[in-house]
């Protein structure tokens, strides 16, 4: 499915005689602004819609034409609040269908799925009519269940890391305190116990001195019965 994406620009007719000079100059800059839009020229353009917002009569023509020009270049927050500032400016359901309907190109643009769906959503509130608008909110929702789709699959791969993280962690924990069980435990022991402990070696060794005395004796006595 492919996005139209399309945008709204108001072509002002011939300028007419006997209006005031303030108005006269927006009018002139809205159509040269016109003009480098039609020839692609979206910078001047934009500086044309500029000069034109100083007739306030020129203001909602201008906001929404500098709207489209900004879209044009790519400035898509630019665009967007150049067609709310239109808004503002105007209880008419034609013109805020179109703005509302180049706010969801925008956000579109932008992959802001979920506020671009919302802006068509307005749009046809405003002019249920428009085929083009019905287009783009489906293409929008569409793109915006895949979106949600592919959140709900990161997240759950996040998870699922996490799970393996923790899992390994607690193996690699399990596994030092197994071998920390098999290791030889060094017993402390008090300085009464080592005490003890020696004192019974010294005993030791002298029952064993004394026995190897009582046998020399006895030794020699045998020799000297003999002679």
């Amino acid at each position: 499915m492919v996005n139209k994406a399309l945008t709204y620009i108001f072509i002002l007719p011939a300028l007419l005689s006997g209006i005031a000079v303030s108005a006269q100059q927006g009018d002139v800059h809205l159509h040269k602004g016109n003009q480098d839009y039609a020839a692609k020229d979206y910078k001047d353009a934009a500086d044309e819609y500029q000069k034109a917002l100083t007739d306030k009569s020129a203001a909602i023509q201008g906001k929404f034409n500098l709207g489209d020009a900004y879209y044009k270049q790519g400035q898509y927050d630019q665009a967007v609040g150049a067609y709310k500032e239109a808004l503002a400016l105007t209880k008419d359901k034609t013109l805020a269908a179109h703005a509302y309907h180049n706010i969801g190109n925008s956000l579109l643009q932008q992959k802001k799925f979920d506020e671009s769906v919302k802006a068509y959503e307005n749009a046809l509130y405003n002019n249920c009519k428009d085929e083009d608008t019905r287009y783009n909110l489906a293409y929008a929702q569409a793109m915006l269940k895949q979106q949600q789709q592919k959140q709900q699959q990161q997240q759950k791969q996040q998870q699922q890391k996490q799970q393996q993280k923790q899992d390994q962690n607690k193996d690699n924990k399990d596994k030092q305190n197994k071998d920390q069980q098999q290791q030889p435990q060094d017993k402390q022991i008090s300085k009464q116990d080592a005490q003890r402990m020696l004192d019974a070696l010294n005993n030791d060794e002298k029952n064993t001195q004394d026995k190897l005395q009582k046998k020399k004796a006895v030794g020699k006595k045998e020799i000297e019965k003999n002679w």
